[in-house]
């Protein structure tokens, strides 16, 4: 059942050059983790690569449409849970520290991905890389993320 999750398709609502897997993004999260904590623990790892799985049954939606949404955003969170339970997949539980990092790599990703899609010519992806910087810049970055960041919004701003 997990095996599935990686072939979920990513970006259904706006059109991309290159498709992305579930599968292709998650080792992306963790990768970035890797570059960005790599003495993190294997829960952070095992997080990043399954955290999108329940998409499988419940979809992509995307983000803007939950930050705009609340309630469906908590009863996504619950669809999630209980897909976890069916499965029977328990996480290792996360520090505070670590969802954090988990989101932050999430968005990275996302930001690559953004330039990625830039690169191939396609402009449909510059809106979304700019909610994606805004998002990131709430939260409290350590250095190496900083510098990510930057690195990103540098080369963005070349193409």
């Amino acid at each position: 059942m997990l095996r599935k999750g990686g072939s979920v398709k990513r970006w259904h609502t706006i059109t991309n050059a290159k498709e992305q897997t579930v599968a292709a993004h998650s080792w992306g999260v963790a990768v970035i983790i890797m570059d960005l904590w790599p003495d993190s623990r294997a829960a952070l790892f095992h997080a990043a690569l399954l955290h999108d799985v329940p998409e499988q049954l419940i979809g992509d939606v995307p983000a803007p449409t939950k930050w705009a949404h609340p309630r469906l955003a908590k009863e996504l969170d619950l669809a999630e849970e209980s897909f976890w339970d069916t499965v029977g997949v328990r996480f290792p539980a996360l520090t505070t520290e670590e969802h954090l990092q988990l989101k932050i790599a999430d968005m990275m990703e996302l930001l690559w991905y953004c330039i990625e899609e830039e690169r191939l010519g396609n402009k449909n992806f510059k809106e979304v890389f700019v909610r994606g910087v805004e998002y990131v810049k709430r939260y409290q970055l350590c250095e190496a993320s900083t510098r990510m960041l930057d690195n990103i919004i540098t080369m963005e701003a070349e193409l």
